[in-house]
């Protein structure tokens, strides 16, 4: 074989070995990548397990912290509304309880009254009465002739007119000063039923605004505090957690509550 040939096999002998090295090579390159890939594919599958995992348990926190507060906030109204009842009821009692007071000593003073004015009238007409029949009779013993026993019993006319014209006069008087009196007694009654009605709505406003403020103090102790989030590794997930949060529920305390009661 000449030189020149022997080179020339060399030659294509070196190239295809380097050719071989490179398509090794470029195996070795391909399945490190393909690895490499294989490898991303997994932890990107990993995390977004994680991912989703916690989601599903902040989720289930979030509608677990929304149903008690609900409950508590139900349970709270039924505590406020059951107060706001008693205290009605307590109010109601005691007015009616007032009026009846009021309605007893109205009746009494109206019965003094009338019992003090027909008593004093009573007396005056058995006055009066025991005065004509003495009269009477004096006229009847001191009357000898027919012009005697007249004039004694004109005398006694006229006395019994004059004595029934005191008594209605006295009777009058009387009735007057039962009046004055009756009027007194109903001031003072209409006086005491209306300080007693202040003190009945004083109590009921004391006891409204306590109710209140219970009521306001149980809605602010019934908000639920919110779930421990996932610690998270990736930016990525980070920031799904401040959207979630962002667009979660929000709950919102009403403090002016007392204020528009008490307007």
């Amino acid at each position: 074989m000449a030189p020149s040939e022997t080179g020339g096999v060399q030659i294509v002998r070196s190239e295809s070995m380097a050719y071989e090295e490179a398509l090794r090579a470029s195996g070795v390159t391909h399945d490190e990548a393909l690895q490499a890939s294989l490898d991303a594919a997994e932890a990107e599958q990993s995390r977004a397990e994680r991912l989703q995992a916690a989601t599903v348990a902040r989720s289930e926190a979030l509608r677990t912290a929304t149903v008690e507060r609900a409950e508590a906030l139900r349970q709270v109204t039924a505590d406020h509304d059951g107060a706001l009842r008693a205290a009605e009821e307590r109010r109601s009692s005691a007015q009616r309880a007032a009026e009846e007071d009021y309605s007893k000593h109205l009746a009494t003073a109206e019965a003094e009254a009338a019992s003090a004015a027909d008593a004093a009238y009573q007396e005056e007409l058995a006055a009066a009465t025991r005065a004509h029949e003495e009269a009477l009779r004096a006229a009847d013993v001191a009357a000898q002739t027919a012009l005697a026993r007249a004039q004694a019993i004109r005398d006694a006319g006229i006395a019994r007119a004059e004595a029934i014209r005191t008594a209605g006069t006295k009777r009058a008087q009387l009735l007057k000063e039962a009046a004055a009196n009756y009027e007194i007694a109903l001031r003072d009654a209409a006086h005491a039923r209306t300080d007693k009605l202040k003190e009945i709505t004083a109590a009921h406003d004391e006891a409204l605004q306590e109710a209140t403020v219970g009521y306001l103090e149980a809605l602010r102790s019934a908000a639920p505090v919110p779930p421990q989030t996932v610690p998270v590794d990736d930016p990525e997930e980070a920031e799904t957690d401040e959207v979630a949060e962002e667009t979660g529920p929000k709950l919102v305390v009403i403090d002016a509550l007392d204020e528009d009661r008490a307007g």
